[in-house]
């Protein structure tokens, strides 16, 4: 997997995932992220269930591309150039909007013991 950068997300008291940013889906979008690290900000999961881990306020507004997606796949991080956030899936399902793809993470369970504006570190590792 050449071109991929790792990268290491701590949600504070509660887990640290490992996982990488791939630029082939939305380079643009991953440079403005990889930029941007290392960054802390208060995270929260998806309204009414634990779908996905979101960090909104990211600051990017990065808009879709023409590999923008609805359906997304556990492990997966994406941005959501609507509403600014970066999102770590949870579980398969389909987002209200187009969102860039821009890498994968690790999922492990003890993600779902976290609590609504946990501190969330991401990083290169």
């Amino acid at each position: 997997m050449s071109g991929d950068i790792s990268i290491q997300i701590e949600i504070f008291g509660i887990t640290k995932l490992e996982g990488y940013i791939d630029r082939i889906f939305a380079p643009l979008t991953a440079d403005a992220i990889l930029d941007k690290m290392p960054f802390v900000m208060r995270g929260r999961f998806s309204f009414g269930s634990k779908k996905y881990w979101t960090l909104p306020g990211l600051g990017l507004r990065e808009g879709t591309n023409p590999k923008s997606v609805k359906d997304v796949e556990k492990g997966e991080l994406v941005y959501n150039p609507k509403t600014d956030e970066l999102i770590l899936i949870i579980e398969n399902l389909e987002m209200p909007n187009k969102v860039n793809k821009v890498g994968k993470i690790e999922i492990n369970d003890d993600i779902l013991n976290a609590r609504n504006g946990l501190t969330t570190k991401i990083s290169k590792s």
